[in-house]
Parts: structure tokens; C-alpha cells; sequence
């Protein structure tokens, strides 16, 4: 391999580990505020809890518990929902004392969103809280199967589609051009064509009942075993999710119907192989508009112009990055089989009508992938600021080693073919050709690693909310929660629990230190009011970052505009 395709095929795999290293947010709806305030006193006891997200969340598999001191449930479980299904509330009637709040809903794009918190009604009890059950997900197995199962799908999609036009704008009239219609290139590209087709379908349908399979254990919390029995599919199946997941899987078995005419020897029901391969598309087309609508373009941003821009999107990237993987492997393998003379005429060809497609593919994969972009990410710096935006900016990175190499292919490789190293030229092209099918590969990957990550826009609305964040310190998790969160004076609540969830006794002490982010750190001084709970006084002089240090930990966040006003 020539050292600039080496050298693009590094930057591609170093772009992929990047963001893998990453670690993934395990949901996509923010919870924005909650009433009463974590850590917090109410004088009076609340008529309702209520918990308010960044986008619509289901309450399948879900609730709103509220225990007691004593670790005693006090709710009734009547959920009910409100502001467009944003908020969700839970009435309750309480006493005086210390309660604890746990909470499960999901995401209208499928994906849970958990937590939970503490508060006060009048003053904190005199006694520590119990331990109430932690919800803990659904591990890092399921996590990680479904990460596969969704590249799995985007991949089997990619390749399908991608086969289908490659065979219909590149190889067909490729091989009648250069007088090989009947050559064993021919026959053998038909051969492999009948085997590859139908297994990407195969894999397309299996990656979809994988990926409910998974959703089910992640949404529930169940081990997998368990998430798999009918009640529970069930209830994942009256989700948002699970309804266009009916879609999507119906569209995909739907097109096994022209897949199986495609590879017959003889077209069925009298129809011409061409009218096929138009029905292809039409079914495989519908089934990226199901595959859009069922994630971040439906829930963030303006539906209307996010659903058709992602689901073309999609559909220029089955056609240009599947075109080039069924002209790599499917085209190579068929070249190969006639005389090393011949090879470069029936390359040229092919390169040259590939090059076509690209020129009509790419700039629509570049006008939506942007269109898709603006619409998920709050602010530029989004790209290098959090992970999904860092996910964008790895598959943009690989787009651009991709468009390169295929750039130097249309403009050198038909000219190199036509000379007299032409033999050369395909090796060449072979190898090269392998350079860019990874960098469109990694960048099917970074679009399936997007599925998992929260997008900016949602990051930036929970970012104007009051500041609520945890972290993790030796065997304590630390709680920060800023009140109001606004430019003036602000109280600073600092909890310590412990791996059992309960308040951290054993904590007399918390040192916490304060101050404009990059910049000198002042001490605040803490007051312990109940055990592991922390509060202090500080002032925020105005909109900007700031930073605040506890127990070996930074907690960072930004103070808005708006917040002042």
C-alpha cells in the first residue's frame, strides 16, 4: 500500500479509536429540573413530584417511586404526564422528614433514562435513610450487544442497497461497454452477486430482532433471559420504539421479496429483473425514512426537515459507501477471474461510472449531513466539547479520507489504466480502494456509536437547568446540585453516598473549592445539615464557566445569559 493511503488508513482507525474510548452517555432524554429541587428543604409538603426532560419520554417499564426514612414507599404510583409529555408527575402526600426520590422513564427514541435524588420536607430526619433499591442497568453486555446489533443494521442496510446500485449504475453497463457481458468477469460477478445479496438481507433482518432483543433488556433492566418473554416484548412493542421498530422490521422483510427475484435465475411473476431492482430501492428507501424516524431526528430538532434529511442521508450512504464495498469485493473477486490484460479495459469502465455515482452521492451525503448536524448540536464547539459532537467530527474526518482517496481515483486512475501500466494501475486500485472502504466503514460505525450518545442539543438544554451533576470519588459518589443556578448568591449542596446508596456518615467533612474555570479556586465554607449533605454559600458574578473542586474531583459548568434575567 503506497504511504499516503497508509497514512489516510491510520488517521481513519485513529479517528474510530477516538471516540470509542470515549465513554458513552446512557441516555438521550436530560431530566432538566425536578420539583422539589434535589438536596433540598420545602417548607411545606409538595402535592406532587415532578420531574421535567429535555424531550418526550414513555413511562413503559418506568416509574416514580418515593420511600421514607425508613426506606418505606409513600407513593400511590399513579404516574400522569404533561407539557407535551415532557414532564412527568407523581402526586404524593407527605409528612415531615428526609425522602428519597428513584425514578425510570425512557426515551421516545427507545433509550432509558434513570436517577434519583433526596429532599426535605419541613427539616431532615433524625435518622440516616435506608438504602432503597438502586436501579443499575442493564450492564455493560447489553450495552455493547446493542451497539453491534445497530452497526450490524447499518452495515447489512448499507451493503444491500449499495449492491443493488453498483449492479444497476456501475457494473452492468461497465461490462456491455467493454465487450465482457458474456465473460467469466460476468458470470462470476452474477455468482457472488446471488450470494452476497441475500445474506445481507439475512443479516439486515437478524440485526433487527437483535436490536429489540437488547432494547428490551435495556429499557427494563432485565437480564436478557428475561427480557426476551413475551409480556415483556409486549410492553417495549406499545412504546414509540417498539411501533416504528414494527415498521422498520415489516419494511425489512418486505424487501426480501424483491431480494429473492434479484438472485432467481428466472424473474418470478413475468416482471423484468430491472423493475426489481427499482422495487429494491423504493422498499430499501422506505425502510431508511423508518430507520430515521426511530431515533435522534424524530425527538430533537424540527421533525419535518430531520426525518427526510437523515433518511436521505442514509440512502446516499448505501449508494456511495455500499457501492464501493460491492465494487471492492464483489467487483475484484469478478475481475480477477479473466486475463490480466483485460483487467484495466473493464476497470476503467467501472471506475469511471462509479465516479458518476459519487458525484451525485457525496455532495448529498455533505448537504444533509450537515442539515442532520446543525439540527442535533447546540454550538460549534459542540465538535470537540462533548461526545456525541466528538463522534460528528470522527466521521466527518473519515468522510473527508474517504472523499479524498476516491477524488485521486477519478482523476489518476483512469489515465494510469489506459497506459501501458495499466496491470500496475489495478493493483494499485486494489489496494487503495481497501484504504477507502475502511474509512467509509469506520464511518457506518461512528454512525451507529451516535445512536448511543446524547446529541448537544439536548446536553445545551439541560445545561440552562439548575446545575445537577454526580461523580464518581474513590467509594463515594458525589452529588452537586447549585441553587438557583443563577448569576448572584447560590447555595452549593455537596453529598456524599456511599456503594450501598445510602448518605455517607462516616464524612464529617467536605473541602470545596471554587472558582472561574482555568482560573484561582477559592474555598467555600461547607456546613454539614444531614449526614453526607453539604451546603455553602458563594456568589456567581455573571454568565461564563466556572469549576468546582471537592474530594479530589472537578465538577464543571457553565453559568448562561439567560440565567441573569
Amino acid at each position: 500500500m503506497p504511504a499516503r493511503s497508509r497514512l489516510l488508513a491510520v488517521v481513519a482507525l485513529e479517528c474510530c479509536a477516538s471516540v470509542l474510548r470515549a465513554t458513552p452517555a446512557s441516555a438521550h432524554a436530560v431530566l432538566l429540573r425536578a420539583e422539589p429541587s434535589p438536596q433540598t428543604t420545602v417548607e411545606s409538603p409538595p402535592a406532587a413530584i415532578r420531574l421535567t426532560f429535555s424531550e418526550p419520554v414513555e413511562v413503559a417499564f418506568g416509574a416514580i417511586r418515593v420511600f421514607d426514612v425508613d426506606g418505606n414507599r409513600v407513593d400511590d404510583g399513579s404516574i400522569r404526564r404533561a407539557e407535551r409529555n415532557r414532564q412527568v408527575v407523581l402526586p404524593v402526600g407527605l409528612r415531615d422528614g428526609t425522602y428519597t426520590v428513584t425514578w425510570r422513564v425512557t426515551s421516545e427514541d427507545g433509550h432509558p433514562v434513570r436517577g434519583g435524588f433526596g429532599f426535605f420536607v419541613g427539616a431532615p430526619s433524625a435518622i440516616s435513610a435506608v438504602a432503597v433499591p438502586v436501579d443499575e442497568g442493564s450492564g455493560p453486555a447489553v450495552t455493547v450487544g446493542y451497539g453491534v446489533a445497530r452497526f450490524l443494521w447499518f452495515a447489512a442496510l448499507v451493503a444491500l442497497l449499495g449492491m443493488v446500485a453498483m449492479r444497476r449504475w456501475v457494473w452492468t453497463p461497465a461490462v456491455r461497454a467493454a465487450g465482457m457481458a458474456d465473460s467469466d468477469a460476468a458470470r462470476a460477478f452474477r455468482r457472488r452477486f446471488r450470494r452476497a445479496v441475500p445474506a445481507a438481507w439475512v443479516v439486515l433482518v437478524g440485526a433487527g430482532l437483535a436490536t429489540l432483543a437488547f432494547q428490551s433488556a435495556s429499557v427494563s433492566g432485565l437480564a436478557l433471559a428475561e427480557a426476551v418473554r413475551p409480556e415483556v416484548l409486549g410492553e417495549l412493542l406499545e412504546t414509540a420504539f417498539g411501533r416504528l421498530w414494527v415498521v422498520q422490521m415489516g419494511l425489512a422483510v418486505a424487501l426480501g421479496l424483491p431480494v429473492a427475484a434479484l438472485v432467481a435465475r428466472r424473474p418470478p411473476f413475468g416482471i423484468s429483473p430491472r423493475a426489481w431492482l427499482v422495487a429494491t430501492g423504493v422498499v430499501g428507501a422506505a425502510v431508511c425514512v423508518a430507520t430515521a424516524a426511530n431515533g435522534h431526528a424524530r425527538t430533537v430538532g424540527t421533525t419535518a426537515v430531520m426525518v427526510p434529511g437523515l433518511a436521505l442521508h442514509l440512502l446516499a450512504a448505501a449508494v456511495w459507501a455500499g457501492g464501493l464495498a460491492a465494487l471492492v469485493v464483489l467487483g475484484r473477486m469478478a475481475w480477477r477471474s479473466v486475463a490480466a490484460h483485460d483487467r484495466p479495459t473493464l476497470l476503467q469502465e467501472l471506475v469511471r461510472r462509479f465516479g458518476r455515482v459519487g458525484l451525485v452521492a457525496v455532495p448529498v451525503l455533505l448537504v444533509t449531513g450537515v442539515v442532520t448536524s446543525v439540527g442535533l448540536l447546540a454550538t460549534l464547539s459542540d465538535l470537540w466539547d462533548v461526545s456525541f459532537g466528538r463522534a460528528v467530527s470522527a466521521k466527518v474526518a473519515l468522510f473527508v479520507v474517504a472523499v479524498a482517496l476516491a477524488a485521486a481515483h477519478r482523476r489518476r486512475t483512469p489515465r494510469r489504466l489506459a497506459s501501458a501500466a495499466g496491470p500496475a494501475a489495478v493493483a494499485g486500485f486494489e489496494r487503495t480502494g481497501a484504504a477507502e472502504l475502511l474509512a467509509v466503514t469506520g464511518a457506518v460505525a461512528m454512525a451507529s456509536v451516535l445512536v448511543a450518545l446524547v446529541p448537544g442539543r439536548s446536553l445545551a438544554l439541560a445545561a440552562k437547568g439548575p446545575v445537577n451533576q454526580e461523580r464518581r470519588a474513590g467509594p463515594y459518589t458525589v452529588q452537586l446540585f447549585v441553587d438557583p443556578t443563577r448569576a448572584g448568591d447560590n447555595e452549593f449542596h455537596v453529598t456524599f453516598v456511599n456503594e450501598a446508596g445510602l448518605a455517607a456518615t462516616e464524612v464529617a467533612t467536605a473541602d470545596v473549592t471554587l472558582g472561574p474555570a482555568g482560573g484561582e479556586r477559592n474555598p467555600v465554607a461547607m456546613r454539614l445539615i444531614s449526614p453526607g449533605h453539604f451546603v455553602g454559600d458563594a456568589t456567581l458574578p455573571g454568565p461564563g464557566r466556572y469549576s468546582l473542586g471537592v474530594a479530589g474531583i472537578t465538577f464543571d459548568f457553565r453559568l448562561h445569559e439567560d440565567r441573569s434575567t
